[in-house]
């Protein structure tokens, strides 16, 4: 008996230890890229290319299942006037992740957004939709080889401008950090 308790004291301790490590994914992740956005002008209807910036902050509490904050910020000066759209959107992402380091993910995001440089600046609500692949570049780094999304702007514009909804495509390239 002397002899059983220092091991199941050991055992114990063992135990602890292997429940306290850490998970094979990791808890927190930022994204860094670049954003080319395929925005839908009001009316009269066009599309203009507006370059800028995503940031994002994903929490995984599954190893397949994140909550994620997005902010991107696109703008271009056309004719001398500045149009961009910043929005601010949160939202499950689902990502799979396989051992050769490929990890493909879609996600449904929404929240507010501003756009101005149309006659006039309003708020309204955005969402995207869509996915893309990151590889896995090294052990707290990977590269986000594309994300392509369904990009859209509802807001309250002029009286005059009967659109208040834009349809936009949003290509992102970046790196990810976690």
């Amino acid at each position: 008996m002397r002899r059983l308790l220092p091991c199941l004291c050991l055992v114990l301790l063992c135990g602890g230890a292997a429940l306290s490590q850490t998970p094979d994914y990791p808890k927190w992740d930022f994204t860094a890229a670049y954003t080319f956005n395929r925005l839908e002008t009001p009316p009269p209807v066009t599309h203009r290319n507006l370059h800028g910036f995503t940031t994002a902050v994903g929490w995984n509490f599954r190893r397949w299942a994140a909550i994620e904050g997005d902010l991107t910020y696109t703008t271009k000066t056309v004719t001398g006037v500045r149009r961009s759209l910043f929005s601010y959107m949160v939202g499950p992402r689902f990502t799979k992740r396989y051992s050769n380091k490929a990890e493909p993910f879609v996600h449904a995001l929404i929240g507010g957004g501003h756009l101005t440089g149309f006659g006039a600046s309003t708020n309204g609500w955005t969402g995207k939709f869509g996915g893309g692949v990151d590889i896995v570049a090294g052990k707290h780094v990977a590269v986000r080889v594309f994300q392509i999304d369904y990009y859209r702007y509802h807001g309250h514009l002029p009286v005059i401008l009967p659109k208040q909804r834009l349809d936009n495509l949003a290509l992102t390239f970046g790196i990810r950090l976690f």
